[in-house]
């Protein structure tokens, strides 16, 4: 899925768009349950540090005011629906502000188990990996330490047989 987020800066100053989180969920409730976050603390994209998965941030940017994406499809384990509401919240900052840990595009480099930024030095990415990434209470991840594989999810792996692929992707996740 290639999810492209945009802000209209129109007579504004340049600014530079981050995806601060997303998370997904079967109602438009971004607190409902079950729940899956896909970019956390700060600009993380953590469905990428998952084993069986390839979503990453686009490099380089189109524009500042640009930040392109792409998630493997999925659905929520032991659920039909053929629809899931994924909320993000954005956020900008003047362009020619430095990349920081609350303010960074990250993805998962799992040739070089490496966090990368799409832009910025690769230390404001650190914090993906322990979801410290700020002040206390910024991230909605309620215990870092619940990250991958996760007990805040868990693939159904049983059968790779007999399920709806979507889009020629097998990803099913137990919410919390």
């Amino acid at each position: 899925m290639h999810i492209q987020a945009d802000v209209s800066t129109g007579n504004h100053v340049a600014l530079r768009l981050f995806v601060d989180s997303c998370v997904a969920t079967l109602s438009p409730d971004r607190d409902s349950s079950p729940h899956y976050a896909v970019i956390d603390f700060n600009g993380c994209l953590v469905d990428g540090r998952s084993d069986d998965t390839t979503s990453a941030f686009i490099s380089p940017r189109l524009r500042q005011d640009n930040l392109q994406f792409m998630v493997d499809v999925f659905r929520f384990a032991g659920d039909a629906r053929n629809l899931i509401y994924i909320t993000c919240h954005l956020k900008v900052t003047a362009a020619e502000q430095a990349p920081d840990p609350l303010n960074k595009a990250c993805s998962f480099n799992k040739a070089g188990n490496i966090w990368s930024p799409v832009e910025g030095t690769r230390d404001i990415c650190r914090c993906c990996e322990t979801g410290n990434c700020g002040l206390a209470g910024q991230s909605r991840r309620v215990n870092p330490l619940d990250r991958w594989p996760g007990r805040r999810f868990q693939r159904d792996v049983a059968s790779r047989h007999g399920r709806i692929y979507i889009i020629g992707v097998n990803r099913w996740l137990y919410g919390v």
